[in-house]
């Protein structure tokens, strides 16, 4: 797999990576910072799924205030649709900038096996594989390469990468 960019050769990259990290940039992220990150990316879900109830709250009081009272649509509903937004918001984010909200606090980014940018399939399967088989990322803890079997079986990486890009 490229690396990453190096570094000491961008002038812009030196400033944006923080000193104490900078040997670190472009290797594999293991389960730990891969975890945290992932909690983040929960909770992002949590909060979506609680705004969108809200907007369907207010919107069923705005058609209908008189008959106005809160609608329950199930521990279901509300599971499938934080599945949903987790497997849309891990694609879109993977295929465009490589990285989450949670990635982008860690210092992570998801990257090919050319250390380039993951291609949109491949961000759409990763995502399945992450929100509907979330064992597959404990692969790390035995991988000698940092790799969860997402990683191994679609040939992309997460590495840290601080560099504002």
């Amino acid at each position: 797999m490229k690396q990453p960019e190096d570094v000491s050769q961008n002038g812009a990259a030196r400033v944006t990576v923080p000193t104490a990290v900078r040997s670190v940039q472009g290797h594999r992220a293991g389960i730990v910072t891969r975890t945290l990150a992932a909690c983040v990316d929960g909770a992002v879900g949590v909060a979506a799924v609680a705004l969108g109830y809200a907007g369907a709250v207010a919107a069923y009081f705005v058609l209908s205030p008189r008959g106005f009272s809160f609608p329950d649509p199930g521990f279901g509903v509300l599971f499938a649709c934080f599945l949903g937004f987790l497997v849309c918001y891990f694609t879109l984010a993977w295929a465009t900038t490589g990285r989450t909200y949670g990635a982008r606090l860690l210092g992570l980014r998801v990257v090919n096996a050319r250390g380039g940018r993951v291609r949109p399939l491949i961000a759409l399967g990763r995502a399945l594989l992450c929100v509907f088989i979330p064992a597959v990322l404990f692969w790390v803890v035995i991988s000698r390469e940092n790799r969860s079997a997402a990683d191994v079986f679609l040939r992309t990486s997460v590495v840290y990468d601080w560099a504002s890009s």
